[in-house]
C-alpha cells in the first residue's frame, strides 16, 4: 500500500514537473516572440531612408508609368513599340544616376512594313517618357523649338521633383549627374539601335 501510495506520488509529481516544464516552455516561447517583434517593429521605425533613396524610387516608379505613353496608337504617327523596358541604378562611386530604356518595336507591325530604327525614334521614346511630347515636327521630323532646353528643364522638374524638398542647387546637381541610354530593338532584323547622353541633353547621340 506504502509502495503504491509511494508510485501515485511519483507519477503524480513527474505528471506535474512535466506540465511546469512544458508551461515555462510556452512562456519563454511566447516572450521571445514578443521580444522578436518588438526587435523587428523598433528596428523598422528606426530605420533612416536617405532623400536620394526616396527621390529614385519615385523618380523610377513615375518612368515606369510614362511608359505607357509609348503604347500602340491608333493612327500611327511615330514608331509603335510592343514592350518599354526601364532600369534605375545609382552608382555610389561614380556618384552617378544612370538610367537604361529598352523599346521593343512591334513585331505584328513592322513584319508587314519595312522600317529601320533612326537616332529621331530614339530622341522621341526619351522625349515621350521624359517630357510627354515627341519634341518632333510630324512630316519632316525635325526638331520642334518648342521643346526648349529651358522647357525640358521646366518640365523635367515637374515630373520628377514635384512635391520634394529638393533646393534648385540640390535639383541642378541631380539632373547634372543623370546619363540616359536609350535601347531601340528591332524584332524582325535583329538589329539595336542605341543613343546616349545626360537626360536632358537637347538631342542625345
Amino acid at each position: 500500500m506504502v509502495s503504491t501510495l509511494k508510485d501515485l506520488c511519483l507519477n503524480m509529481q513527474n505528471k506535474l514537473s512535466f506540465v511546469f516544464r512544458r508551461l515555462f516552455f510556452f512562456i519563454f516561447i511566447l516572450s521571445f516572440n514578443i521580444s522578436l517583434a518588438d526587435t523587428n517593429f523598433n528596428s523598422l521605425q528606426n530605420k533612416k531612408v536617405s532623400y536620394l533613396d526616396f527621390f529614385l524610387l519615385k523618380y523610377e516608379s513615375t518612368l515606369m508609368r510614362k511608359a505607357g505613353t509609348l503604347s500602340a496608337q491608333v493612327f500611327p504617327t511615330r514608331v509603335q513599340y510592343s514592350n518599354i523596358g526601364v532600369r534605375v541604378k545609382y552608382f555610389h562611386k561614380k556618384k552617378e544616376i544612370h538610367t537604361e530604356l529598352y523599346a521593343i518595336m512591334d513585331k505584328n507591325r513592322y513584319s508587314k512594313i519595312k522600317y529601320n530604327q533612326k537616332i529621331t525614334d530614339c530622341n522621341q521614346v526619351r522625349n515621350l517618357m521624359f517630357y510627354g511630347r515627341t519634341g518632333y515636327s510630324f512630316f519632316r521630323q525635325k526638331r520642334n523649338p518648342e521643346l526648349s532646353t529651358d522647357a525640358m528643364n521646366r518640365i523635367f522638374i515637374e515630373n520628377f521633383f514635384e512635391g520634394m524638398s529638393f533646393s534648385k542647387e540640390e535639383i541642378d546637381f541631380l539632373i547634372s549627374k543623370m546619363f540616359l541610354k536609350i535601347t531601340i530593338f528591332h524584332p524582325i532584323n535583329k538589329t539595336e539601335l542605341v543613343c546616349s547622353g545626360k537626360v536632358n541633353d537637347y538631342e542625345l547621340n
